[in-house]
């Protein structure tokens, strides 16, 4: 997992697995933190995540962020550019490639 904000490596990055709420899917919790830019998390369940959200603390509140004079709350995945077709074949949810987020306008 890497900071939205500058691709930086997140430091204290945390999983906590939240077990089979849907039928045998597996939830999990995936938050990090930027020593500029604070903490970050995301759910992964079976899937790559489509967001990585700014949060007040590790499995804490949504928080907003601004950039550039732009406010923020989330952060949208390349997994959300995929064509439909694509995001339905079976993939690995850890892909980093998935993960990567769209660069934010300067």
């Amino acid at each position: 997992m890497r900071c939205p904000v500058c691709d930086g490596q997140l430091k204290d990055v945390l999983i906590r697995d939240l077990g089979g709420i849907t039928a045998d899917i597996t939830w999990q919790i995936h938050a990090g933190q930027c020593e500029e830019h604070g903490w970050f998390q995301t759910e992964v369940v079976s899937r790559p995540p489509r967001e990585i959200f700014a949060v007040t603390r590790p499995f804490g509140a949504a928080r907003r962020i601004v950039v550039d004079g732009r406010e923020h709350f989330s952060f949208s995945t390349s997994w959300s550019d995929l064509p439909q077709q694509e995001r339905r074949e079976k993939v690995d949810p850890l892909d980093a490639s998935y993960w990567q987020t769209k660069p934010l306008s300067k």
